[in-house]
């Protein structure tokens, strides 16, 4: 055996279908055996460290426990977000019964937690444009408009590089930056644990690298589908092949008096953040308005940076809807016993500035906010987390693509028209698992919505399809997402927003349960609590099999044994 191979365990350690962590040289390499095979790639996952091997492995497949980010061993390609980068895969060889792997010098730069990134230790203004894709961005012919610069838009336009898209793209945001990681800002960024350098989700240069042109601060005002061009506030109009639309939400102002006073804040963009972290310091109390799950991450950040919160809820316990009574009770007593107070079956009637100050009214300047009842809660703040509206105004003249609430009605393929897809929390799209059309704020669902869009995009600029069934593969994909509030970590996994019944299989209150959500004789969704690894069976689940009988949830339930069984 040559010297740069190192023994990292015996071929009678694993089983077919079996995985471990082992040691190459010090480097963390995940071993994993299928169908006969030995196949080693990086130990930990890409997006935020967690150790692959404390996961679940189906077939070629290892699913990251803690986000469900998915990738294939063989290979190391990335199969599903919420991670960017595919996972470095390394040499093995088998010699009787010991086991060898060659890992290269640079490979521990990815494989212990740190944030991979393909444009590491590159300065922007050294990285050139690959030639096929200058190439194509000049020969004046297709173009790709992604209109959004979140989630959606970010995998759309990595994922038309990766499907040998080597035309102009363009992607467009109102904001100020290029694509950042939104699920912190109402979590470690909030609460002080992650900086501003943690949030971009590409460094400048790795844009440059792709000929992705990215265009800030530019608003879209209108989308012309027969000449197929799209209009801005700012600059000339732009003629498109193919349009993405993702343009994300728009967060909801009570139609209340006092909704827009100095010091009422809403939380979607890295701007939003940086104002109630700025209104926090020095704040002695805040009050959120909304027991959902912006209402309640910041509130629980709020806390972490020592601010008094207190709740109002229209709901009789927090997440009542989403999650039930059961669930939302656990997260209620874990913020209370944390210094949260709430004010729950609650409608506000207004927003009224105080004052703390002395008789005469001088003094430091607060808020209260006045419940219908007549009772006022006061801060130094507020935050009002009561939910999006679809971002979809440019459209207005195209009545034929709303459907509720003004979501975008899409295909099957995410297609509104010839040319023209969404993806993200605007589109109202149908689900394979439950036959009807749903619309989801999800952001590792905006992300697969954006990959899937982006398939689709590159099949019909080759194969010239005009219509929105004919744009390629319908979308399948299992909707997830994560929470980790007051010391509880929630992994949801499916989609049931009209339940039946929910079915508790565990302790809550220790932290160590599922609950199942029963519709239709099926449970199409669940929570968990303490339980990653069948959290992420159970995802699989839905995905390979379908949602299981409610009969067999409530005769007690295993997702990896149920996955195992097929």
């Amino acid at each position: 055996m040559p010297a740069d191979f190192v023994r990292v365990a015996s071929v009678s350690d694993l089983a077919d279908g079996e995985m471990k962590q082992v040691e190459a040289g010090g480097t963390a390499v995940l071993l994993s055996r299928v169908d006969g095979g030995f196949h080693a790639c990086t130990a930990h996952c890409p997006h935020y460290g967690a150790p692959l091997a404390t996961g679940v492995l189906t077939g070629t497949t290892v699913v990251c426990p803690w986000h469900h980010a998915a990738f294939d061993v063989c290979s190391g390609a990335l199969d599903q977000p919420p991670a960017l980068d595919a996972l470095r895969t390394f040499e093995v060889k088998l010699d009787g019964d010991d086991v060898f792997v060659r890992v290269p010098d640079d490979a521990d730069q990815h494989g212990k937690g740190i944030d991979y990134r393909e444009s590491d230790g590159r300065e922007p203004d050294s990285v050139e444009t690959e030639p096929s894709l200058r190439e194509g961005a000049a020969s004046g012919g297709q173009t790709v408009l992604i209109i959004g610069g979140g989630a959606a838009g970010q995998a759309a336009a990595e994922e038309l590089r990766r499907q040998d898209y080597a035309g102009r793209l363009v992607m467009v945001t109102p904001e100020t930056r290029a694509p950042y990681d939104r699920t912190k800002l109402s979590k470690g960024f909030l609460g002080g644990g992650a900086g501003p350098e943690s949030l971009p989700l590409r460094d400048g240069g790795f844009y440059e690298r792709l000929g992705i042109e990215v265009w800030t601060d530019r608003t879209i005002t209108g989308i012309n589908t027969d000449t197929r061009e799209a209009s801005f506030e700012e600059g000339e109009p732009l003629a498109y092949s193919a349009c993405l639309i993702c343009t994300g939400g728009t967060p909801r102002r009570l139609p209340i008096d006092g909704a827009d006073l100095e010091g009422v804040h809403v939380l979607r963009s890295w701007e939003d953040a940086n104002s109630i972290v700025e209104a926090a310091s020095g704040a002695k109390r805040a009050v959120v308005i909304g027991t959902s799950f912006i209402g309640m991450e910041a509130a629980a950040a709020l806390t972490e940076r020592g601010v008094e919160v207190a709740l109002v809820g229209r709901d009789s316990v927090p997440f009542e809807g989403v999650l039930g009574e059961d669930l939302g009770r656990t997260f209620q007593n874990a913020a209370e016993a944390k210094g949260a107070t709430f004010h729950l079956g609650a409608d506000v009637e207004r927003i009224e500035t105080t004052f703390g100050g002395d008789e005469h009214g001088a003094g430091a300047r607060g808020l209260g906010v006045v419940l219908a009842s007549g009772e006022r809660v006061d801060g130094d703040l507020v935050v009002l987390g009561v939910g999006v509206t679809p971002a979809t105004e440019f459209l207005s003249g195209h009545g034929e693509f709303y459907g509720e609430h003004g979501a975008l009605l899409a295909a099957s393929t995410l297609a509104l028209a010839p040319g023209l897809y969404a993806a993200g929390d605007v589109v109202e799209y149908p689900e394979v698992r439950l036959g009807r059309r749903v619309r989801i704020e999800h952001w590792r669902l905006a992300q697969q919505h954006g990959r899937h869009a982006a398939q689709n995009i590159a099949r019909a600029l080759v194969s010239g399809a005009d219509s929105p069934e004919d744009s390629g593969e319908p979308f399948t994909d299992v909707p997830f997402f994560w929470t980790g509030q007051w010391g509880i970590s929630l992994r949801y996994v499916g989609h049931a927003d009209d339940w039946d019944e929910a079915v508790v299989d565990g302790d809550l209150a220790g932290k160590d349960a599922a609950v199942y959500y029963l519709q239709d004789g099926r449970a199409h969704a669940a929570a968990f609590v303490g339980r990653d690894k069948a959290a992420a069976a159970f995802e699989w689940l839905l995905a390979e099999h379908g949602a299981p009988e409610a009969s067999a949830v409530r005769e007690g339930f295993d997702p990896q044994e149920a996955l195992a069984r097929g």
